[in-house]
């Protein structure tokens, strides 16, 4: 709470008395007290294929991102721009002029730079290609100095993440380490050959897949209705009504698979909905001691597995046809080790059929050498660290 309280009234402070400029893309050093922090606001992004759902996880992964790396200050929440920009009637677009966008980062948002653009789904291909504008402006300085300014055109949907935000983040920060111009060869060989670590094609199994949880109430093992569809092809469905889909949505789960933290995987699938929108999660566990007492004192050698790393994909696609996802992911933590994984398929409002087929998760890149030992906590309850308690009992 006092962290909170004192962001607040630096962000009021900096509305009243200016913010002091720095250099843009300076990240801030330690013990350097006397430089105050800039005020980054990112906005959603403007997407009108899908009346501005993608813009806002644009939004949302700029906001979240720039929270857990620090150095800038940020909105306790998105919400709080969303709110303005609702109340206002205005999102800003990639083509909103840069001094109108000074006007909305500094004197109607008490911030010193801005992210905005757009992301645009392309018509006519098969796969997630999307046209992408991404903006960053430092307005401290006069004329505003562009940071980083980029027109891409992706040839899947993970590019986005991981090389365009990644890349304009980079700028931000001031970092210099470069990005790939395309994608990686090794990463499409190793793609092409690795095995995959979920029984994900729903062909075996008695009374569920082999290798996935029970069936929930509100999801099926069937076989592919089309009539142009392979014989025996098997697929999940997901059928919810309004109650189901305004609430809990449907859910369900694959076995749990082993994963290296700091290695890249890429996750894959097929997927068709009648309109009800689609999420994947690929969950990552620690395995780390249980709460749970089965004597009079907990044995410390039992465990259990506890998430400590997501990777929330939202699926963009045409409804009423089968879509392709394919995303990447690296599983990391700062305290804790990701050891397993499991894929969760999710689907929601609005009421109405999710199909889920070929399902895939491979490593395509492994962890990189030389990774240090962490400064781990005893459990997700605790922030007291274990070298902290080491310390103590020396």
């Amino acid at each position: 709470m006092a962290s909170q309280i004192q962001t607040v009234l630096l962000v009021v402070g900096l509305a009243i008395f200016g913010c002091c400029p720095v250099l843009a893309g300076q990240p801030v050093q330690k013990g350097a007290a006397a430089s105050p922090q800039r005020v980054v606001i990112p906005f959603d992004f403007e997407s009108k294929f899908d009346n501005g759902e993608y813009g806002q996880s644009m939004g949302d992964m700029f906001w979240a991102k720039l929270k857990r790396q620090g150095g800038f200050i940020v909105p306790e929440s998105m919400q709080e721009v969303r709110d303005w920009c609702q109340r206002n009637a205005l999102v800003p677009t990639a083509d909103t002029p840069l001094g109108r966008m000074k006007e909305i980062v500094v004197k109607e948002q008490a911030g010193d730079i801005g992210i905005w653009g757009k992301v645009e789904r392309v018509p006519g291909f098969e796969t997630d290609v999307y046209d992408l504008s991404i903006n960053i402006a430092d307005f401290t300085v006069d004329p505003p100095r562009m940071i980083y300014q980029k027109k891409a055109r992706t040839q899947t949907v993970s590019q986005i993440p991981h090389v365009y935000v990644k890349e304009a983040l980079d700028r931000l920060y001031g970092r210099t380490e470069s990005v790939p111009a395309g994608p990686d060869p090794r990463l499409q060989e190793r793609w092409e050959k690795a095995p995959n670590l979920v029984k994900g094609d729903f062909e075996q199994g008695q009374k569920a897949p082999l290798g996935w949880d029970k069936l929930p109430f509100d999801v099926t093992w069937v076989r592919e209705n089309q009539k142009n569809a392979k014989a025996r092809n098997r697929v999940i469905r997901m059928t919810m009504d309004e109650d189901v889909a305004g609430t809990t949505g449907a859910l369900y789960y694959s076995e749990f698979f082993p994963v290296e933290e700091g290695a890249t995987y890429r996750f894959q699938c097929r997927w068709k909905t009648t309109g009800s929108a689609a999420k994947v999660f690929v969950k990552c566990y620690d395995e780390l001691p249980t709460e749970f007492r089965v004597s009079s004192a907990v044995d410390p050698a039992q465990t259990e597995k506890r998430e400590v790393y997501r990777s929330q994909q939202n699926l963009q696609g045409n409804v009423g046809v089968w879509n392709v996802q394919t995303e990447d992911f690296t599983p990391q933590h700062t305290q804790f080790n990701p050891r397993w994984g499991r894929v969760m398929l999710y689907a929601y409002w609005p009421a109405g059929t999710v199909e889920w087929d070929d399902v895939v998760v491979k490593q395509v890149a492994p962890p990189p050498a030389g990774r240090g030992r962490k400064d781990r906590r005893p459990s997700m309850e605790t922030k007291v660290r274990s070298r902290e308690i080491e310390d103590r009992n020396q």
